[in-house]
């Protein structure tokens, strides 16, 4: 990783009279700099690196990504990144320090600080070396980035104290959506409570703030005022972990501004966000998954290529979900220099007879389904009857009994989770659930819910005593692999905000209910 330097700090050099307090809301808008190298108008950070001047941009540009987002600094690919607090570079080093690039110094003034981030050269007049950019910083963002660098490591980030770190969660409480928001909490306190029993995070107790966001999941769907998530961030809480989540809310934007990490929504909908944003899945969205079915189509179809001769089709519904399945199904496609697949929508809750009369008439190589269970079932009973011997590809959420009951037609649902190590996952969350007196109720919310805490946990021990928003972020980016217990592994990184990429296809026994495996893990390819 690139040292990313910043010599910091303000203030009163030598015989100089300590500089006047920074504006709060002028060093509010230089944290965005300084912690994710993008400035509050929306405008990355640029440094220009080395002899050859290479730009550095935006997140990687950060100041925090090598001097830490506290200031204390860090050792970076075998080089020391020094501290810089206020209270470090205000004191002069009067000797030279073997271990420092930069030896005996004069403490910074503010001047000699501006011409360290711009020009890359010490208090003293040294030259710094070529590991530290060179920033390209208007007037605003100078005043920005200074008087945050004046306050840096001076207050702990919000929901931080000596004895707690403070996570939020945005859930509906009420409504039809009430027992599975209540589930939810139950695990993500339940699973707190197993940490702080065994001594907490570096001796603070993990405390769970709920707020009701159920009326953003009723009929029409029109909340009055700020929603949870928004009345989360105004009490104060380092991070939100397991919330609900439909679509992308306003609250999005504010989320991002003050860099507060989003752990492991439950997804109720569209909406992932982008690569560098602060909110981390567990799964991709569902239209992500017609790009996996049309890769592994591709794959077996290489030697014969079907694929290039008939089109696959995709029968789908006029909403947002049905939508983005086609498209996503069409775009790769597309980019694997196939047929755009032909798009069947759904009439009255199951497809024309014009459209079942194409079928019949030209079977595809395939057909992928997105929309309502009744849908599925209407499908897999017109295509039953001139016994077409078409494999249908579908979402996991409709997997149930009642749609694929009385079908002999191959019906593979896509299913992130996957089936293998399944029973020893399911074995092992019964007893934790049974450990706090839970019933297994909403199953599948309360297992995203169980892997949230584990990578929230995981991430905040991680990050150390001196936790901050920035740093979890970075550590949520580091986690390699992780073991949720109850999830395939989990791997993040700089511009990757799900954790799961792949799924596996199953079949569903009608008669037991059973997901039984039907391919080998899928990776999602790029």
């Amino acid at each position: 990783m690139v040292v990313v330097g910043l010599l910091v700090v303000m203030g009163a050099c030598r015989k100089e009279a300590a500089p006047a307090p920074a504006d709060p809301e002028v060093a509010r808008r230089g944290r965005s700099l300084f912690q994710r190298g993008e400035s509050a108008r929306g405008e990355p950070l640029v440094g220009l690196l080395g002899p050859e001047r290479i730009e550095l941009s935006g997140s990687v540009a950060a100041c925090a990504r090598c001097h830490a987002p506290s200031g204390r600094g860090s050792l970076e690919g075998g080089v020391e990144v020094p501290d810089i607090r206020p209270e470090s570079l205000r004191r002069p080093r009067p000797r030279a320090t073997l271990d420092m690039e930069d030896h005996s110094r004069p403490a910074y003034d503010r001047a000699t600080l501006l011409r360290a981030i711009t020009e890359g050269v010490s208090s003293s007049g040294r030259t710094l070396g070529t590991t530290m950019p060179r920033y390209v910083l208007g007037p605003a963002e100078r005043e920005e980035l200074l008087a945050y660098l004046e306050k840096l490591g001076e207050s702990p980030d919000p929901g931080i104290t000596p004895t707690t770190l403070t996570v939020g969660a945005a859930l509906p409480l009420q409504g039809r959506l009430g027992e599975a928001g209540q589930d939810v909490a139950d695990v993500l306190r339940a699973a707190f409570a197993e940490v702080n029993a065994g001594g907490g995070i570096f001796r603070r107790r993990l405390e769970l703030v709920v707020e009701d966001d159920a009326a953003l999941y009723g009929p029409g769907a029109t909340a009055a005022g700020p929603d949870a998530t928004t009345r989360l961030l105004e009490r104060g809480v380092l991070a939100l972990v397991g919330s609900a989540r439909k679509g992308s809310p306003d609250s999005d934007a504010r989320l991002r501004r003050e860099g507060v990490p989003l752990v492991l929504p439950i997804a109720l909908g569209e909406g992932s966000g982008s690569d560098d944003s602060p909110i981390f899945f567990l799964y991709p969205e569902e239209p992500v998954q017609a790009r996996l079915v049309v890769q592994h189509l591709a794959r077996a179809d290489e030697e014969e290529h079907v694929l290039r001769r008939r089109p696959l089709v995709v029968v789908r519904s006029d909403d947002s979900t049905g939508l983005g399945w086609a498209r996503a199904a069409r775009e790769e496609a597309l980019r694997r220099e196939l047929p755009a697949p032909v798009e069947i929508p759904l009439v009255d809750g199951a497809p024309g007879p014009e459209a079942l009369q194409r079928l019949r008439q030209t079977p595809p190589p395939a057909i992928l389904y997105a929309g309502p269970p009744a849908g599925l079932k209407a499908l897999l009973g017109a295509l039953e009857r001139p016994r077409l011997d078409v494999p249908v590809y579908a979402p996991a959420s409709l997997a149930e009994p009642q749609v694929v009951a009385g079908s002999t037609l191959p019906v593979l649902f896509v299913y992130p989770p996957g089936v293998e190590g399944r029973e020893a996952h399911l074995r092992a969350f019964s007893a934790f659930l049974q450990r706090h007196g839970l019933r297994p109720r909403h199953v599948a919310f309360q297992l995203g819910a169980y892997a949230a805490a584990r990578v929230l946990v995981e991430a905040l021990r991680r990050s150390g005593a001196d936790v901050t928003r920035a740093d979890l972020m970075l550590r949520l980016e580091e986690l390699r692999d992780f073991d949720t217990g109850v999830t395939p592994p989990v791997t993040f990184g700089v511009n990757r905000r799900v954790g799961v990429q792949g799924a596996q296809l199953v079949r569903l026994d009608a008669a037991s209910g059973r997901l039984e495996a039907a391919s080998p893990w899928i990776p999602l390819s790029p």
